[in-house]
């Protein structure tokens, strides 16, 4: 369904239909729309006044591995504030208190709740944040599939990058996070294609523990965290069907945007499926 039809109905009436598959995919363009909206104004306002800096020349970024996937890590976790808040505005303006998009309060799956007034679950948020200028893109969905609701669960993933910020002749005077791509997909159907892969590669899950069986132990071993990365979710066999899911192709073509921006590029597909490949039979 285009953005524009999706932004004449209703979120209410979206809640109000009966759990069918066709729900969730309404929920997720309608979220898909709120996100690109709420992003120009992350980009424009929120990212340029509270996470701007100086340029990486004068005021450096960390360069050791642990301090990279930190700082990543909290610039993540601001960006999903930024983001959850901003949501939370548009629907205020055109809901007033019926419904909140909240933040989840433990350190859990999900990261946002969509609330009524009564503070009753209506749909669950899961965020992620892929950093362009990441070798690895690490980013990674690993959350266990039974904790996945299918008619309820959202993924939200954008990709961001570092953008100067000039002065009046055109000098660069400071840096900050922008977003470059926003992608929203139902969290079940994303989740099939990567149990769907792991299977094909000869790997299992017993009791919510992920297994891929070793060739040079000859045997099941725990998944040594491979599971869930973007870069390994889609197996290329997948990608050769007559008509792949409208799921996996706005996933890919979210990856290829981000990889348009990576240092080192990612998106060849038969060199991802090999390395990811390397410990399991597939």
């Amino acid at each position: 369904m285009c953005m524009r039809l999706m932004r004449n109905k209703k979120l209410t009436n979206i809640l109000k239909a009966p759990e069918t598959e066709k729900k969730i995919f309404d929920l997720s363009s309608y979220f898909s729309d709120l996100v690109k909206l709420a992003t120009e104004e992350l980009n424009s306002n929120f990212a340029v006044r509270q996470l701007s800096k100086l340029p990486r020349s004068i005021e450096l970024l960390p360069t050791d591995p642990r301090q990279l996937s930190s700082y990543r890590t909290r610039i993540g976790t601001m960006l999903e504030y930024a983001m959850c808040t901003s949501i939370n505005k548009i629907l205020e303006k055109r809901y007033g208190d019926e419904l909140f998009l909240t933040f989840v309060s433990a350190h859990q799956y999900p990261d946002f709740h969509l609330r009524n007034k009564k503070r009753e679950i209506l749909a669950r948020i899961e965020m992620k944040a892929i950093d362009a200028e990441s070798d690895e893109q690490a980013a990674r969905f690993d959350v266990s599939t039974h904790l996945i609701n299918p008619e309820k669960d959202l993924l939200l993933i954008i990709g961001w990058s570092w953008q100067d910020i000039t002065g009046k002749k055109g000098e660069k005077i400071a840096e900050s996070p922008r977003i470059f791509a926003s992608l929203v997909i139902p969290a079940g159907e994303l989740a099939k294609e990567r149990d769907e892969r792991l299977k094909i590669t000869g790997g299992k899950i017993e009791k919510g523990e992920v297994f891929v069986y070793s060739k040079k132990s000859n045997k099941f071993v725990p998944d040594p965290g491979n599971y869930g990365k973007f870069w390994r979710i889609i197996h290329r066999s997948r990608l050769t069907q007559a008509k792949p899911s409208s799921t996996v192709t706005a996933f890919m073509a979210f990856l290829e945007q981000v990889d348009k921006l990576a240092p080192r590029k990612r998106f060849n597909i038969e060199k991802v499926e090999d390395d990811a490949d390397e410990e399991v039979i597939g």
